[in-house]
């Protein structure tokens, strides 16, 4: 014989349940929607993969952006360091090539000519007292006197006339070139073109006969 179950007591704490109702088209609803739930979560599932999607799209295009951003800089320092290079070796070069005058320890060439400044010399007299300045005679002023005697007896140089241009053949002349007319061109008619071929032919037929003659 099977135990005897104890008897549960009753919690006063949840109170008595006055009445239990039976809803009908809540339970219709709760059979036949399993298919609506299951396409609801379908959806949501569809919705939250579409979202993240985005989601990672923006991460991706937002990482590019700063590589993009990042290969930017770096070439940008590139050229920066590279002008600085360029700038660098261009003003050394024009530090050193600086002009600072002439060297005064240079010396005369074997070549140069020594400048004779003008002296002057004083005569003393009993009576009067002169100073006289001499100066040299240089090189070009007797290379002007030269020159100038050069041009006074050179004999003047005339330049020759230019040839007369001579008269091209195609050059038209009005007083004595003739105008020649034109011949005027006539088509034979059918029975001026027979004859001329009859003619022909009796030429050509008397040249025969007389080559044969001379074999």
């Amino acid at each position: 014989m099977a135990p005897i179950g104890k008897k549960r007591k009753r919690d006063d704490r949840y109170g008595q349940i006055e009445e239990l109702t039976f809803n009908p088209e809540a339970r219709q609803e709760y059979l036949t929607g399993f298919s609506k739930r299951k396409q609801a979560r379908k959806d949501h599932a569809k919705e939250v993969a579409i979202k993240r999607e985005k989601e990672e799209k923006i991460k991706e295009r937002k990482a590019l952006r700063e590589q993009k951003k990042q290969e930017v800089e770096e070439h940008v320092q590139a050229v920066n360091e590279e002008l600085k290079k360029q700038n660098a070796l261009i003003n050394s070069d024009e530090g050193e090539g600086d002009f600072e005058g002439f060297d005064e320890t240079i010396t005369k060439g074997e070549g140069a000519v020594e400048e004779v400044l003008p002296s002057d010399e004083e005569y003393v007299d009993e009576d009067k007292y002169t100073t006289v300045t001499v100066e040299p005679m240089g090189e070009s002023d007797a290379e002007d006197g030269q020159e100038e005697a050069e041009g006074i007896n050179a004999p003047a140089v005339t330049k020759p006339e230019p040839p007369a241009k001579k008269k091209r053949p195609w050059q038209k002349d009005g007083e004595d070139k003739k105008k020649v007319k034109k011949k005027k061109f006539r088509y034979e008619s059918k029975s001026e073109r027979a004859v001329t071929r009859q003619k022909q032919k009796s030429r050509n037929s008397k040249a025969a006969a007389a080559r044969k003659k001379e074999k």
